[in-house]
């Protein structure tokens, strides 16, 4: 991110799937350095979220994210305008530099899935 304003959504972003998360009991860390997250499971195990931030759809109807080079496990993809957030395995997500994603897959059910799925991680 190379301007302030894009720094600023970005950790708005980050700050916004560290209250998602919390709210659901998982421990959250902020990483000031990075786009990075720490996320202690209930198993204890430690869990580095790389958070990406869309505030608008690109002309096509989608929200755009470009991916970082971590080594983070998981990406959350943030929605501001939907206020919502999808959260993927690394492996998941096939596309090299870029992932693009529709309003549609926004919903309450899939993030709360995709939180779910970060709980019973072991």
């Amino acid at each position: 991110m190379g301007n302030s304003l894009a720094v600023s959504i970005g950790r708005a972003g980050e700050f916004f799937v560290g209250y998602k998360l919390q709210l659901r009991g998982l421990e959250t860390a902020h990483v000031n350095t990075s786009c990075d997250l720490h996320v202690t499971l209930p198993s204890r195990r430690l869990l580095r979220l790389e958070v990406k931030t869309a505030q608008a759809t690109t002309n096509f109807g989608s929200y755009k994210f470009r991916k970082g080079g971590s080594n983070s496990d998981y990406y959350a993809m943030v929605a501001l305008p939907e206020k919502m957030m999808r959260v993927f395995h690394v492996s998941e997500l096939t596309t090299k530099g870029m992932t693009t994603l529709r309003p549609e897959s926004f919903t309450q059910q899939a993030e709360d899935d995709d939180i779910a799925r970060l709980m019973s991680l072991e």
